[in-house]
């Protein structure tokens, strides 16, 4: 569970960061789990990065991680007890730069409204990263209007520089990781790497509220449409909180 003060700062600045909550013999196993996925997988590399979908959902130690103690209360408390799956992916990225961007692009016209709709990303580095190396970058309180659509300017045209500064000088917090940190943030906050090294690793879990509007819908309709097909792994799941993670909403 958060503490008032970690609820407050997941609210304000968008982001929640956990030092070591995996020890490494368990992030051995997860590891060990992830790297059995992409070996069996024979999906080409697209470009410089192989993101491989439905990821947790082919292995039951990696599937653990969706209800673990460290995890599930965490999420709970932040989205509510009636929350909804998204879906999961596995990365490997060889790709030294991605530009600021978010992963729901509200500032979009009509789709400022959709902001209240709170959806999250956890993220679990499987190396050690720092801020030459590709960790990931931050702007806090980039995940509220106005702050989220002033940035756009940096996605729409980044060449020319709205700001005048370079991508990577952008004001933010960098958040250098090692294996077993867990990272959260709000999906609509502005988030980059940069300066990645090569077979950069890791795991994604993706949560949302339970959708209350029309537009909750939509939004999950465009940016989650795995939560409409979800994996069958996790609706025949043994364990009640995953099998209600993945009710398709009406």
């Amino acid at each position: 569970m958060l503490t008032p003060q970690q609820s407050a700062h997941f609210d304000t600045f968008g982001f929640a960061f956990f030092r070591q909550a995996f020890s490494p013999l368990e992030m051995a196993t997860i590891t060990s789990a992830a790297e059995e996925i992409w070996r069996s997988d024979e999906q080409e590399i697209e470009g410089e990065e192989r993101r491989l979908g439905y990821f947790v959902e082919r292995s039951q130690p990696l599937t653990a991680l969706v209800t673990d103690e460290r995890i599930y209360p965490v999420i709970t408390d932040l989205l509510g007890p009636d929350l909804l799956w998204i879906c999961s992916e596995g990365n490997i990225s060889n790709r030294s730069t991605v530009g600021w961007h978010p992963d729901r692009k509200y500032y979009l016209s009509g789709e400022e409204h959709w902001m209240d709709f709170a959806q999250i990303k956890m993220m679990i580095y499987l190396d050690e990263i720092d801020r030459n190396s590709g960790c990931l970058r931050v702007i806090p309180g980039s995940h509220r209007m106005p702050f989220h659509k002033s940035l756009a300017l940096q996605e729409v045209d980044s060449g020319a520089q709205p700001f005048g500064v370079d991508g990577p000088d952008i004001p933010c917090v960098a958040l250098t990781s090692q294996p077993g940190d867990i990272i959260l943030f709000n999906h609509t906050l502005w988030h980059a790497p940069f300066g990645g090294g090569l077979q950069r690793r890791y795991i994604a879990l993706k949560f949302a509220a339970w959708p209350t509007a029309a537009y909750h819908i939509e939004s999950l309709e465009k940016y989650g449409t795995g939560v409409f097909e979800p994996h069958e792994n996790f609706v025949n799941s043994d364990d009640v909180r995953i099998r209600d993670m993945v009710r398709v909403p009406p």
